[in-house]
């Protein structure tokens, strides 16, 4: 049976893995973690510690209300913008595969993704771009115009008769500049067009990628069969050897960090959060330890493991599942190819994603708002992302409970074959 599903996977998984596209967006991504992380933070302290009326904005007054404005306008300056920034930084990610000038490249994505974006007249303050383009509903466009403007360069670039060749004595960089004028210009002009079109059917392109591409996709990774399916093949293909992080997070990671942005914007405004399923809320539920929360299997292992060698590996994997790293734990036992443990590994995802998803439908769990670095230990992240909430923490700590008592009948089987192992 696992010989039969490998079969199936492990190509499509290799293929996906290699997809210059996908890797071109997740670098792109990782590029923009720390700024996203930072604002983050500052969203949190400013909602739990000095904001207005909260903790220290009771004791100090006018300092943390300074303060409090400090963290706003780093939120605004990073959150507000995430789209801008994704769409530079996914184009000079996929130019530096093709070996093309990565800040030309970068740059022409960005105007090319202004040239799709609505701008407002005003005769007192002239044009703008509502922050809501440039944000969180901006991200596919800026994934779409990054790729593809980044192709019609390389495109344009291939015709000599296009590239504008200077003297061996100009300076390379500036050379480079010229060589790209006209590639430049062409694809600036056919994004250009492009919009002209969707304004005469009145609609922007933006509106039209958000309303049929990018809300639809949100809902069905983000649905319960959605969730099921996603990680049931995330952990399947870990079982294989696979590091699932490189195949799905490219594609799932922007739509959960847009439904963080959704958060944040809500709390930083003084509303209710509305989208459960994020980044931090993955973290915090179903990768306890890394990948099918392994920091409970290594606590099942303390609790009933007789086999000396799970014992050993158990304490070699404790520190580093504290910080969600599960390698050494997947290819120390290993979990890797181990249907025993494939087994709970799925069941424990799925667990953790279950009980936290309900946790926060029915209220006793916040809604995450707060991007908080993966290393962040178990329970702790859940309280961290919630913005500061107990009750968050406490199903966090549930969760790792029922997780370790799903793993521990499968430990107790394992003890036997270590047995069996031993007597032939």
């Amino acid at each position: 049976m696992m010989d039969k599903l490998s079969n199936v996977l492990l190509p499509i998984a290799e293929k996906l893995s290699k997809n210059r596209y996908l890797t071109a967006i997740r670098d792109g991504f990782v590029s923009i973690m720390p700024l996203v992380i930072t604002a983050s933070l500052f969203t949190l302290i400013n909602s739990v510690f000095v904001g207005e009326g909260h903790y220290f904005d009771q004791w100090f007054g006018a300092p943390c209300n300074d303060f409090a404005k400090i963290g706003s306008v780093i939120s605004s300056a990073s959150m507000s913008i995430m789209a801008v920034l994704l769409v530079f930084t996914t184009a000079k990610a996929l130019a530096n595969e093709y070996k093309m000038d990565t800040s030309v490249a970068g740059a022409t994505a960005v105007v090319c993704f202004l040239c799709l974006t609505p701008f407002v007249s005003d005769a007192k303050i002239g044009e703008y771009v509502t922050t809501y383009y440039l944000g969180a509903a901006g991200m596919f466009t800026a994934f779409i115009s990054a790729l593809i403007s980044v192709e019609l360069m390389r495109f344009l670039l291939g015709f000599k008769a296009l590239v504008i060749k200077m003297p061996e004595s100009v300076p390379t960089g500036i050379a480079r500049s010229f060589n790209a004028i006209i590639p430049v210009a062409l694809t600036v002009i056919i994004f250009a067009i492009l919009r002209i079109i969707t304004d005469a059917i009145g609609a922007p392109l933006n509106d039209l990628i958000f309303n049929w591409i990018q809300t639809p996709f949100t809902a069905i990774v983000s649905s319960p069969v959605g969730l099921i399916v996603i990680y049931v093949l995330y952990m399947l293909l870990w079982g294989f050897g696979i590091h699932s992080a490189y195949i799905f997070n490219p594609i799932l990671e922007p739509i959960y960090l847009a439904s963080l942005a959704i958060n944040e914007a809500a709390i930083t405004s003084g509303t209710a959060a509305t989208e459960i399923i994020t980044k931090p809320f993955i973290d915090s539920v179903a990768f306890m330890g890394g990948a099918g929360n392994m920091l409970a299997l290594v606590i099942a292992i303390f609790i009933v493991s007789k086999r000396d060698d799970y014992k050993v590996i158990g304490k070699l994997g404790f520190v580093p599942a504290l910080f969600n790293i599960s390698e050494p734990l997947m290819f120390g036992l290993p979990v890797v190819m181990n249907p025993i443990l494939i087994i709970p590994m799925i069941l424990t995802t799925l667990a953790g994603l279950g009980i936290g998803a309900l946790a926060t439908q029915i209220g006793i769990m916040a809604h995450t708002y707060v991007l908080i670095p993966w290393t962040t230990p178990p329970v702790i992240s859940a309280f961290l992302a919630t913005g500061g909430d107990i009750m968050s923490g406490v199903i966090g700590l549930l969760i790792l409970v029922v997780s370790v008592l799903i793993y521990i009948p499968f430990v107790k089987v394992m003890n036997k074959e270590g047995i069996e192992s031993i007597e032939e």
